[in-house]
């Protein structure tokens, strides 16, 4: 006699009929809008030669994207809410494709920062609803398997991208790692309209749009985002980035009171009062915080103390998504078995374990040493930030969970923006420090040096000194590493002569003492970062015993939510 599979309870919430084939669609679009926050990072010294941009302008191709995404999460929630966040997915898509296509196109380096602007209009619409999304077409009891899935593959894309345009730069033009997005694009558009069912009575809220305060939040995370990236540039105690801090926190008190006082309103308050959803997206900026120069510096480290190029730097940075991806399913699956507190708190934990062990690296550093340290990261991620999404999301309203969506986004978005500009001012500060400090070495060994004459002396120490001005020119981003005597505009000595035997012998040894020094400069920046992970924890730890569950919470009394948590505190210890 043959088995035969259970039937599936009737009594239980089964979700959308294809939600499987709803997640998959979704998720696709999604990839394509995480794939060019990474994707365009190895190609600006491309994009800077073939535009002939300066430097200060070709930081615009990145920041105009994650400018126009913080300004634009909030506000593309809020309208999905309103007027379905189908619609508001397609029309992503559709943006993002046609300014993928432009950007390909762009005649100079103006038009290029503009297209960029309106793909981060595009991405925004994608990131936000796409959540809310998937949500939708599960049921509770999936929901976080779900979100595991999402969070995977939107890993997946920050694996993909820098390797992806390494290879497309290798073989083709710069240009290509904008068209690859719009067969990509085109496909996800007619897969989306197929697949999203039309948006339920949930959603389609009444009452009109708070413009007033879509205008205040964009205009407040615009100043926010735009002194935090342009905070090193500009200086810090300038007047214009002082001008634009004041600006952003006046900005949150005067939000904040137009959001009470409307009956409409763009975010509404009440939703802060679910502990869950309060707690997941304090611990989403706090590990965005962690993980913001986290990646930069990794990468600097690689290229700057190892040596190796800037594809084979990415190539074995690619060890974080890929473990992240391996882990996020499995911690969706957990979630949805034990609840988000213990996996988020365990996420944390080892990001802030892998940080302290990355500020432990030498000069002497191998690859391997920083692939094994950074496995940590990957395992961190994978826990952490799907469970902190699924907590954050599932405890919402239907109604709410776009502009709940854009908010996760915007701290997470935020976050990360702030860990770039703290964890760089530290790492220049050190930096600049190290290498002075490498250079007065360098210079000292050379004069002690009994093999060599005044002459070898003289002209070794002009070269160590021209390096060491031509890095601080450039912000310490010069290879003295490599060859710390290698001057711009002049040779090393020819090959197989005695001059070039002492040339080398000398070289690496002031190299090592530049290896040294300059690895001791990413120490407090990673402790930094361990701290805001190790912070992250006690957020994480609030975020309930199991999904959605402070979900009403909004609605309560103060009295009745203090009843609720003791009931289940009660019945956890039952």
């Amino acid at each position: 006699m043959t088995e035969t599979a259970a039937a599936p309870d009737p009594t239980l919430d089964q979700g959308h009929p294809r939600k499987w084939w709803i997640l998959v669609a979704v998720s696709i679009g999604m990839f394509m809008g995480l794939l060019d926050v990474t994707i365009v990072n190895i190609a600006i010294p491309s994009i800077e030669a073939d535009l002939h941009a300066s430097l200060a302008s070709i930081s615009w191709v990145l920041n105009a994207y994650s400018l126009t995404l913080a300004v634009f999460f909030l506000t593309m929630g809020r309208i999905g809410d309103k007027f379905g966040r189908k619609r508001v997915f397609l029309f992503g898509l559709v943006t993002f494709t046609t300014f993928s296509f432009l950007c390909g196109i762009a005649p100079d380096i103006r038009w290029l920062v503009a297209f960029r602007a309106g793909q981060g209009l595009g991405g925004a619409a994608l990131l936000t609803v796409s959540l809310a999304i998937v949500l939708g077409a599960f049921p509770r009891r999936q929901q976080g398997t779900a979100v595991g899935l999402w969070a995977a593959l939107g890993t997946a894309a920050a694996a993909v991208g820098p390797v992806l345009g390494g290879v497309l730069l290798n073989y083709g033009h710069w240009s290509w790692i904008f068209f690859v997005n719009i067969p990509v694009g085109i496909f996800a558009l007619v897969a989306c309209g197929m697949v999203i069912p039309r948006d339920g009575k949930s959603v389609g809220q009444e009452g009109s749009l708070d413009i007033p305060g879509m205008l205040i939040s964009g205009a407040g995370l615009f100043m926010l985002t735009l002194a935090l990236v342009q905070g090193g540039d500009w200086g810090w105690t300038s007047p214009v980035i002082l001008g634009l801090f004041a600006g952003a926190v006046i900005s949150f008190p005067l939000f904040m009171w137009r959001e009470v006082s409307t009956p409409s309103p763009m975010f509404p308050v009440t939703l802060l009062r679910i502990r869950s959803f309060t707690a997941a997206n304090s611990a989403v900026m706090l590990l965005g915080i962690s993980m913001g120069g986290t990646f930069l510096l990794i990468v600097i480290f690689l290229q700057t103390v190892l040596g190796y190029t800037p594809l084979h730097a990415a190539v074995g940075m690619a060890v974080i998504p890929l473990v992240s991806l391996l882990i996020a399913p499995n911690s969706g699956r957990l979630n949805d078995r034990i609840g988000p507190r213990l996996p988020a708190a365990a996420g944390a934990g080892c990001f802030a374990v892998g940080l302290i062990l990355l500020a432990q690296l030498s000069g002497e550093a191998t690859l391997w040493d920083v692939v094994w340290r950074a496995l940590f990261i990957g395992v961190g991620m994978g826990l952490a930030m799907p469970t902190l999404s699924a907590a954050s999301m599932a405890s919402l309203p239907p109604q709410v969970r776009g502009v709940g969506s854009g908010s996760l986004n915007t701290m997470r978005q935020v976050g990360f923006t702030i860990g770039v500009a703290l964890l760089v001012a530290i790492f220049s500060h050190t930096i600049a420090q190290n290498a002075q400090h490498a250079t007065k070495q360098a210079i000292g060994a050379i004069a002690t040096n009994p093999r060599l004459s005044p002459a070898q002396k003289q002209a070794y120490t002009g070269a160590v000194v021209g390096n060491a001005k031509l890095a601080a020119k450039n912000n310490g981003s010069s290879h003295l590493t490599t060859d710390p005597m290698m001057v711009k505009g002049t040779t090393p000595p020819a090959a197989g002569t005695a001059e070039a035997a002492t040339y080398a012998k000398v070289n690496e040894s002031v190299a090592a003492i530049y290896r040294h020094d300059l690895a001791e400069s990413f120490t407090w920046p990673y402790y930094a970062a361990a701290l805001a992970a190790l912070l992250a924890i006690i957020p994480a730890l609030l975020t309930g015993r199991r999904l959605g569950d402070d979900a009403g919470h909004h609605e309560m009394t103060r009295e009745e939510r203090a009843a609720d948590r003791a009931a289940d505190a009660a019945a956890e210890t039952a």
